[in-house]
C-alpha cells in the first residue's frame, strides 16, 4: 500500500466513525471526567427517555436506610435509581442526566466518589447539585435522573418498580418517546392562600397551558415543584394524586424554594409529531393572555434535532456575583460550540440562586446573553446552597442541536 492509498484509507475509517457518532440513538460524551465519572454535557440523538421521580435512600418497604451515614444513603438512592430506570428498559449504561439534592454541601465530595465508581467505563452523565430539605426529614440525599432507551417506545408509559416504595398512584419513571416534546417553565398561582390550594390552582393553569399546545395530562413526562415548606410536601403530593385522579401520578421532583409564593410547577411532556416536518428544531410559545418575556418562554417544542443535556455550571469567582454569572455564559458558550449549538437553540433553563444580589445581576446579564425573540423556557429558585462553597449561582440546561 502507498502512501496516497494509505491516506484514503484513514479518510474512509475517519468517515466511518463520524458516520456512526451520528447515527441515531447514541449518546456522546463531551469532555468526560474520569475522576467525577462525570460529563459537562451529553449529547443525545435520536433516542427516547427515561425520566425517574426524585428518589430517596429508602427500602422496598419505605424505610429509610442508612440514618446517619451519608455513604449507605448515596449507595441506596443509587441502587433506586436503577431500578426505576430497568423498569423502563433502560439503565446506567444509558445515563444521561443525573440531578442530586444534598441537605448540604459537604456531602458533594462523597456523591462524586460514589459517581467515579458507578460510571468507570465509557459513560459518563452530566451532573447538576442543589442543596435543599428533602421530602424525608432524615434523608442526607436524592437523587432523580434522565437515561436512553434503546429500544423505546412511541407513547408515554408511566411505571412503577416492584422493589422500590411509594404510594401506589406514582410512578417512578415515565417513558419520554423520540420526537417532538415541550417543556413548559414554571408556573404559579398568586391566588392560592395556602399550599394545598395554591398546588391545586397551579395545575390547573398547567392544563391550561396543555390545551393551548393541544396536549392533555396523560402526555406529561415529569412534574417538579419548587416549593415551601418542604414539611408540607404531603399535601402537595395529595393534590397532584387528586388531580390525576385514576390516571398514574407522573414522576416528580421538589425542591425547597425561598419564595413569597408557596409553589411553582414545570412539566415536560410529549407531543404528536406533525405531518410536515417543522423547519425550526425549537419553536418558542406564549399562551393566549400571557405576557411575553425576554428572558424566558413561556413554553418550548422542541420539533427536531439532537438535545443536549448541560451539568451544573458554576463561575470560579467566589463572593462576585458577576463574575461568577458572566464565567458561566462564558463557559456555557464554549460548551455549546462544542457540541454543535448555540445560546439561540437553547431550549430549557433551571437556575439556582442562593441570594438576592445574584438573582439580580443574573437578571441584567442574561438579557445579553439570549435573542429576546427567542429565550428558553426556564425555572429560577432561590436555594440554600449550589453544592459548592462561595458559590452563589449554578445553571442547569438543555439545548439542541440545530
Amino acid at each position: 500500500m502507498n502512501h496516497r492509498q494509505a491516506l484514503a484509507t484513514i479518510i474512509l475509517l475517519a468517515a466511518a466513525l463520524d458516520l456512526r457518532a451520528a447515527e441515531p440513538g447514541k449518546l456522546r460524551f463531551v469532555d468526560p471526567h474520569d475522576k467525577t465519572g462525570s460529563s459537562p454535557a451529553v449529547v443525545v440523538d435520536g433516542l427516547a427517555l427515561a425520566h425517574t421521580a426524585q428518589l430517596l435512600p429508602l427500602d422496598g418497604q419505605g424505610k429509610l436506610v442508612g440514618k446517619g451515614d451519608p455513604d449507605a444513603q448515596i449507595q441506596q438512592v443509587l441502587n433506586n435509581l436503577e431500578a426505576a430506570l430497568v423498569e423502563a428498559r433502560s439503565g446506567f449504561d444509558h445515563a444521561v442526566k443525573i440531578n442530586v439534592y444534598v441537605r448540604q454541601a459537604k456531602l458533594v465530595p462523597e456523591v462524586q466518589d460514589a459517581l467515579f465508581w458507578r460510571f468507570k467505563n465509557e459513560v459518563r452523565p452530566a451532573v447538576s447539585m442543589v442543596e435543599s430539605a428533602l421530602p424525608h426529614p432524615d434523608a442526607v440525599v436524592a437523587m432523580d435522573a434522565v437515561a436512553g432507551i434503546p429500544k423505546g417506545g412511541a407513547e408515554v408509559k408511566r411505571l412503577r418498580a416492584a422493589t422500590l416504595s411509594g404510594p401506589r398512584s406514582g410512578s417512578h419513571v415515565a417513558v419520554l418517546p423520540a420526537g417532538p416534546h415541550v417543556y413548559v417553565s414554571g408556573q404559579a398561582s398568586p391566588k392560592g392562600d395556602d399550599l394545598a390550594q395554591a398546588t391545586r390552582l397551579t395545575m390547573e393553569s398547567l392544563r391550561a397551558t396543555l390545551k393551548f399546545l393541544e396536549l392533555n395530562d396523560s402526555q406529561i413526562v415529569q412534574l417538579k415543584a419548587f416549593l415551601r415548606p418542604m414539611s408540607a410536601v404531603a399535601e402537595v403530593e395529595k393534590e397532584i394524586a387528586s388531580y390525576f385522579g385514576n390516571q398514574p401520578v407522573p414522576p416528580l421532583v421538589f425542591v425547597e424554594w425561598q419564595s413569597d409564593l408557596p409553589i411553582e410547577i414545570e412539566l415536560v411532556a410529549a407531543a404528536p409529531v406533525p405531518k410536515e416536518k417543522a423547519k425550526e428544531p425549537i419553536k418558542f410559545l406564549t399562551p393566549p393572555g400571557v405576557q411575553a418575556s425576554p428572558v424566558y418562554s413561556r413554553v418550548t417544542r422542541i420539533n427536531h434535532g439532537k438535545l443536549v443535556y448541560v451539568a451544573s455550571l458554576y463561575g470560579k469567582s467566589e463572593a462576585k456575583p458577576e463574575a461568577q454569572i458572566q464565567e458561566i455564559f462564558g463557559a456555557l458558550g464554549e460548551l455549546l460550540k462544542k457540541t454543535g449549538s448555540d445560546f439561540r437553540h437553547l431550549a430549557k433553563g433551571t437556575y439556582y440562586v442562593t441570594d438576592d444580589e445574584t438573582t439580580r445581576k443574573f437578571g441584567e446579564l442574561r438579557l445579553k446573553q439570549y435573542d429576546p425573540r427567542r429565550p428558553p423556557a426556564a425555572s429560577k429558585a432561590q436555594v440554600t446552597g449550589v453544592g459548592f462553597a462561595g458559590k452563589t449561582i449554578t445553571l442547569d440546561m438543555i439545548a439542541v442541536v440545530p
